[in-house]
């Protein structure tokens, strides 16, 4: 076999896998490195965007028009439950995570109930190419640019907006913030809601790709926290490339030989490792003597 295309297969799948834990983990990294909230709800509200992209497609509304309905739905998801619940929660971490285990559990059990085991799946857009015997998704590579434009909008919001440098304020000193006159709540209500729907807007993303069922939600929450962990949310954007690509870089080899259980299996050994060398996570790691 010629070897540059197993190296271009192994790229894309590098690529791929790293887009997905971007996706699946943003919002959950926002919500943590923000607020120092723990959203065990995450999981399901990806699970409602899905459902919105499939119930939306199946009234006859084009897929990609759908994303942007998700994220608003996921917006307004997250200001409900920001609002009935997460405000009255900030100082106490233990409750705010059974709560939102709880409330995950409703809303999968809620779509259960409404909806039944399943929703009509989404086609795959755009179709495939081949190249040396591989066969590549074009729709995976849109995940990979929709996972890099992402990162680059939460970077510009952060850094390049008023917005931005009062969510950063809050972020570090909410105590001090609130004296200058930004108001503490209303930055982490907007932040709960802005992580929900990235998180709805993941979803409706990734629902192309999977089995659209109440319980979806379980398969991203483990890749999600464990990006999170690894990644620490002491910088949300160095955090996230640094856990997303390492665990993807660590994951796509192991996976390509050894099969996709195996892969699974030494993404979880590599994020104890990383874990355990970086307890602080990756974002603590210093590059040319800046963070």
């Amino acid at each position: 076999m010629e070897i540059a295309p197993l190296i271009i297969s192994l790229v894309y799948q590098a690529l791929t896998a790293g887009a997905f834990l971007v996706l699946c983990s943003i919002g959950l990294m926002i919500v943590l490195g923000m607020m120092n909230i723990i959203n065990l709800a995450h999981g399901e509200i990806m699970m409602i965007g899905a459902y919105v992209a499939s119930l939306l497609v199946t009234e006859g509304l084009p897929f990609f028009l759908t994303l942007p309905v998700c994220f608003l739905v996921g917006v307004l998801v997250g200001l409900v439950i920001e609002f009935l619940f997460i405000r009255y929660l900030y100082s106490r971490i233990l409750s705010a995570l059974v709560l939102t285990w709880g409330l995950g559990l409703i809303i999968a059990q809620g779509a259960l109930l409404i909806y039944g085991p399943f929703l009509p799946s989404i086609k795959i857009p755009f179709g495939s190419i081949e190249y040396g015997g591989f066969t590549y998704s074009i729709y995976q590579l849109f995940l990979i640019f929709v996972a890099a434009l992402l990162v680059a909008l939460i970077y510009f919001i952060l850094q390049k907006t008023e917005l931005g440098l009062k969510a950063r304020a809050t972020m570090q000193n909410p105590e001090i913030a609130s004296t200058i006159g930004i108001n503490k709540k209303k930055m982490f209500s907007i932040t709960f809601a802005f992580g929900a729907g990235l998180a709805a807007l993941a979803g409706g993303v990734l629902a192309p790709t999977t089995t659209i069922a109440p319980f979806m939600g379980t398969q991203f929450v483990a890749p999600a926290f464990i990006t999170v962990v690894v990644g620490g949310a002491t910088n949300i954007i160095t955090g996230t490339l640094y856990s997303a690509g390492s665990l993807a870089a660590i994951r796509t080899p192991i996976g390509m030989y050894l099969g996709s259980f195996a892969g699974t299996v030494g993404l979880f050994f590599a994020a104890l490792i990383l874990i355990r060398l970086y307890p602080n996570g990756l974002a603590s790691i210093r590059l040319f003597g800046r963070r």
